[in-house]
């Protein structure tokens, strides 16, 4: 697959200088990342076994671990490094660059080409007073040049109960995935401004959680404040098993904001499901999780109005190597512009704990109508190749 010059350069002088800055900044990303593979100590072992923690949706391996498995744990990527007794901090950098080809039916389309970013992301967390603390996740990216809070809130906790008010995600979904790109069904993760996260975590890596939050979607010719909830249940069943379930009264308020061009309203709630199961030992993990609406929308056209999306993936641990080869078979179904099937491999190094480069390709089939180009054709197929250097911090 080749990239023209007009792809990667930009089709302006000035896109084509900002695209050379950008890759400047890769690169010493990447002169960073070798820099702390040299210097970072490398981890203890885990032991001989993998543990899988549904609480916190982490699996700990031996010697080479991915950085992160979930949007959540990415969120709480770093290492912490207490500035003064009451403030923590921690931070997160990534440079991503992907290279998508997308076949109509007539041949190659215009919207192939190549996308690349960088991120940064910081967290504080601060030290209130011996049972409460106040966190905040700020990132920047190079594609929007906007620094952004992408989560603030206030946590209360006593024993095996936590109390979360403020601007967070809910608990609407895992979205597990060793790929560098985002798995489809993360078109049901949502965020809102105004949340109130309730948790149980008893003994274990069990969670019980229940969630009331804001939403942007409202009713049509409505004008209140609407308020919606979730519901979620991570259970360990063995050493190597776990499950999840998770229910919240409204899909509309997703970050794929379904009812956009609707102005976010709606003449009835759509309610979304969402459940996965995980396993894991000592060489192997694989995951599979699904997100869906449980009814139709009015708003929508009948070939898109109840959409669905799976994921499978499974890890085979090279510790010896520091690398692990993951692949994925993912589909969705009434998903406006998403795959049918989406299928490849990805391979992750991990020189050290706190630095980890991933390799992928995946192809991807559409359904007919489903996803159309800029000049309205219908796609037909897309081959994606990705690179994503994530580094802890």
């Amino acid at each position: 697959m080749m990239v023209c010059a007009r792809c990667f350069f930009g089709n302006t002088k000035t896109d084509g200088i900002l695209s050379v800055v950008r890759l400047l900044g890769m690169a010493l990303l990447l002169v960073w990342s070798l820099r702390v593979a040299a210097d970072a100590p490398a981890p203890a072992l885990a032991g001989a076994e993998i543990a899988a923690d549904p609480g916190g949706t982490t699996i700990d391996e031996p010697e080479a671990i991915r950085i992160y498995k979930t949007p959540a744990e990415r969120r709480e990527a770093g290492l912490r490094t207490e500035i003064a007794p009451w403030l923590t901090v921690y931070g997160l950098a990534e440079a991503e660059l992907y290279y998508d080809d997308f076949e109509v039916e007539r041949g190659r389309d215009s919207d192939s080409g190549r996308d690349d970013v960088v991120t940064l992301q910081l967290g504080l967390v601060v030290d209130l007073f011996e049972l409460a603390d106040a966190e905040a996740i700020l990132e920047y990216a190079t594609d929007t040049d906007k620094v952004i809070a992408d989560e603030a809130f206030v946590t209360f906790e006593h024993s095996a109960w936590a109390l979360a008010l403020g601007k967070q995600y809910t608990p609407f979904g895992v979205y597990f995935s060793n790929f560098a790109s985002d798995p489809i069904i993360e078109f049901g993760e949502t965020r809102s401004n105004e949340v109130a996260k309730l948790s149980l975590t008893p003994a274990g890596a069990s969670q019980l959680s229940l969630a009331l939050y804001r939403g942007r979607a409202k009713k049509r010719h409505e004008d209140g404040d609407d308020w919606n909830w979730v519901g979620a249940a991570e259970i360990e069943i063995s050493e190597d098993w776990s499950v999840g379930l998770s229910y919240q009264s409204d899909l509309a308020d997703a970050g794929s904001r379904p009812l956009q061009d609707d102005g976010n309203r709606y003449a009835r709630r759509v309610p979304g499901i969402s459940g996965y199961f995980l396993w894991a030992d000592e060489a192997f993990a694989a995951s599979f999780e699904i997100v869906a609406a449980t009814r139709s929308y009015a708003e929508l056209d009948r070939d898109r109005n109840q959409p669905s999306a799976w994921n499978a993936e499974v890890v085979r641990f090279l510790p010896s190597m520091d690398l692990e080869l993951a692949v994925r078979f993912e589909g969705s179904h009434e998903l406006e512009d998403a795959p049918e099937y989406q299928y490849g491999a990805a391979l992750i190094w991990s020189p050290r704990r706190y630095a980890s480069l991933t390799l992928e390709y995946l192809h991807g089939e559409f359904k007919k109508g489903l996803a159309t180009s800029a000049e309205d054709e219908p796609y037909t197929h897309v081959d994606h190749v990705g690179a994503k250097l994530s580094i802890e911090f």
